[in-house]
């Protein structure tokens, strides 16, 4: 058989398991035994066939104790064993085909597995590990120990539960770094093929000692139980475990803050972007950065300040860009992965078990950046990077990027840290502490998840599990430990602060049916929907919101906008007047005001807000567009033509094409064809044919209102033209 035909075969095979699996989530389980029988023959494992022959066996009994009226009691809990059966074999089957010839990372390691003599299977793996550790102290050797057993635990089949019971006393028998790398290693595992074992394992490593193997045994749950929910729904013993916890509140605070962290990387990629195009440019601004081309520099005083550095501090780019970091670093943002994205390129990530390794100083890959550590200055650097925010992955890149530079500027490198104070290294003993608390570690464990699945180099081959659904409110298998009213409402505050409206609308939706009538609420699913643009269903909650807590300015303002956006201008008129009344000196709720009155042909009145308006702002050219338009509607020529001018005298040259349209317009009304076909020309110049031609339309109803013809409209185009 050539490879070729293989191929084929392998993309046949997956299409039958996509059937198969189909059928046995729609309950139709001869139809499923059927298709599966295919992969059986092909599969060729004796132990696989066996296990499909009893199962289909006992389902075929099943149904004839029924036809024959026969009562079991424990009919549908046989039933419901089958179909998880089912999934399982039917997973174990695809698997089985693609280990011979998959060409995907997954199944090479297996194959590389299956020729190392301790570790074709679990059981003389793990008996060959226990061995190993701390005999040798070799780094090498430990590394190439590291690898191996991640390989194994993330390729394995099915667990038992001795299985499961195996790897978790191995897991308390190790070192702690390479019991976090177990934890990660059976996550993958669990990522790439349901398992109910080492679901389980994932809650029993939660007991572990070391907060850096029981929070990743928490993402990892966090992470499972995200990608399989549909098939735990069945599982009893999951379902009994999770029970089990509802009364822990300690290690539902530690869910709910692997959830939080994981909901907080989707604006990873939208940080990165701003870091990489915006905060890092600005920053490269920096005067102090300049090069000194003349050599003069050199003489200027040291003790006196360069007026640039302050002035550049001080610019409105600067401080701007600064708040915004500054707002990242204090929700948690994750603010490091622009930095490090591209130094992920070593050799050292090739390896996909070094994503997941805790950090260690003494690496092989990594030992040459600190081989002289005895020095001060390496001593402070390393210190510095443990204690820090960085996460393991990103403290490797660090060292890795150190190691790659010449010996030479090490050491000058080294040269310009300060040497360590008692009062330093008291600060720093508490920033390592603080750094090393349970929600620390889950956030960094988190971001190295995160950079795995987006920066390693054949992360195709992998369910990115944080494209997927993120939100553990529709998570069936978790949702009792994470539905408490506060934890729901931070999750509804972090979607609704991440502009995720929809999302965040549904979370206050739950919110509101657990507690009172609450205006916080109502005033943020009013907002919600505004966003969204469902205006209807914003004016019903902001009307809510103002039944609990009357004469809000800000609630006010918005129902007003939405009832505007509705059509709905009477409406708005009244609740704008009602907040002019709570806050009249507002100019930007004055010009508010009067567009709405203006638009009910109430000029008089509008016109008595927007001269207030310019009263206060005589330089406003937004009132004075206002003003300019509606006497242009209201029939007061003259008083649109002093402001049109008073806007053409501001902008001269670079006046907007809207403005360009409506001077146009106003000719157009007082017959001036000449001038307005000037005017619509230069328009027409600056947004091109077809959208001259939209704005024209989309103002033919105004233009109508002002007298001008029908008629007229279509030879004005063509004049333009």
């Amino acid at each position: 058989m050539n490879l070729y035909t293989i191929m084929i075969d392998i993309n046949k095979a997956g299409e039958i398991h996509d059937a198969v699996a189909d059928l046995l989530r729609n309950e139709q389980l001869l139809a499923a035994y059927a298709k599966m029988k295919v992969l059986v023959d092909e599969s060729a494992d004796w132990n696989l066939r066996s296990e499909y022959e009893n199962m289909t066996s006992t389902y075929q009994r099943m149904l004839e104790f029924m036809a024959q009226d026969m009562v079991d009691p424990d009919r549908g809990k046989i039933y419901y064993n089958l179909i998880v059966k089912g999934q399982i074999l039917n997973d174990r089957l695809i698997r089985a085909i693609h280990t011979q010839v998959g060409t995907s990372l997954y199944y090479r390691s297996m194959r590389e597995l299956l020729r190392t003599p301790h570790m074709t299977n679990l059981y003389d793996a793990i008996e060959w590990v226990r061995k190993s550790v701390g005999r040798d102290d070799d780094a090498k050797v430990t590394s190439e120990l590291q690898h191996q057993l991640f390989n194994l635990l993330w390729t394995s089949d099915i667990w038992s539960p001795n299985d499961r019971a195996l790897v978790n006393e191995l897991l308390h028998q190790i070192p702690v770094n390479l019991a976090a790398l177990c934890v990660s290693a059976v996550t993958m595992g669990f990522m790439e093929m349901y398992d109910p074992q080492k679901c389980l394992f994932l809650f029993d490593a939660y007991a572990h000692p070391s907060n850096v193997v029981n929070q990743r045994a928490v993402v990892g749950i966090v992470m499972g139980c995200l990608m399989h929910d549909n098939r735990m729904r069945n599982c009893g013993e999951i379902r009994d475990c999770v029970q089990s916890f509802e009364e822990n509140e300690e290690f539902k605070k530690e869910l709910q803050c692997a959830q939080m962290q994981i909901l907080r990387s989707r604006e990873t990629e939208k940080i990165s972007k701003f870091m990489n195009e915006e905060f890092i440019p600005e920053m490269l601004k920096n005067p102090i950065l300049k090069k000194d081309k003349t050599g003069l520099d050199s003489l200027a005083v040291e003790d006196a300040m360069n007026p640039e550095w302050e002035k550049w501090m001080e610019s409105k780019d600067v401080k701007s860009k600064m708040n915004i970091m500054n707002q990242l670093y204090t929700t948690g943002a994750d603010i490091h992965m622009a930095s490090f994205a591209n130094m992920k390129n070593f050799p050292f990530f090739r390896e996909m078990s070094n994503w997941f390794l805790p950090f260690d100083p003494k690496h092989p890959d990594i030992a040459s950046a600190v081989m002289d550590e005895e020095t001060s200055s390496l001593q402070i650097m390393q210190q510095m990077i443990e204690g820090s925010e960085f996460c393991d992955s990103d403290s490797y890149s660090l060292y890795l990027f150190l190691s790659n530079l010449p010996q030479g500027t090490r050491q000058m490198m080294g040269q310009h840290v300060p040497t360590l104070t008692d009062e330093m290294r008291e600060q720093m003993k508490e920033l390592y502490a603080r750094q090393n608390e349970r929600a620390s570690i889950c956030k960094k464990y988190t971001q190295n998840v995160y950079r795995f699945y987006k920066l390693f180099s054949r992360k195709h081959e992998f369910t990115d599990i944080f494209e997927e659904e993120t939100n553990l409110q529709y998570c069936d298998t978790l949702l009792p430990l994470v539905s408490d009213g506060d934890h729901l409402r931070e999750v509804a505050m972090l979607l609704f602060n991440q502009k995720h409206y929809e999302e965040a609308d549904m979370m206050y939706q739950s919110l509101e049916m657990m507690t009172v009538p609450s205006f916080e609420i109502s005033q943020k699913r009013g907002f919600c929907m505004q966003q969204l643009k469902r205006y209807e269903e914003a004016i019903e909650q902001y009307e809510n919101a103002d039944l609990l807590r009357p004469d809000n300015l800000w609630n006010l303002t918005h129902l007003a906008q939405c009832c505007n956006y509705a059509g709905l201008s009477e409406k708005a008129v009244n609740y704008y007047l009602q907040a002019e009344a709570i806050s009249p000196d507002d100019l930007n709720l004055q010009l508010q005001t009067g567009n709405c009155l203006a638009k009910l042909e109430r000029y008089e009145e509008a016109f008595k807000r927007f001269f207030k308006v310019h009263y206060l702002d005589e330089k406003s050219t937004t009132v004075w567009r206002a003003i300019a338009w509606y006497s242009l509607m209201a029939g007061k020529t003259e008083q649109a033509e002093r402001f049109y001018q008073m806007i053409e005298n501001r902008y001269a040259d670079d006046i907007s094409d809207s403005d360009l349209l409506n001077i146009g317009h106003m000719h157009w009304v007082g017959r001036r064809f000449a001038k307005a076909i000037s005017y619509y020309k230069r328009c027409l110049q600056t947004v091109g044919e077809e959208s001259f031609r939209e704005m024209v339309l989309g103002d033919a109803d105004s233009l109508l209102r002002m007298n001008v013809s029908p008629m007229d409209i279509p030879l004005i185009l063509d004049l333009v033209k």
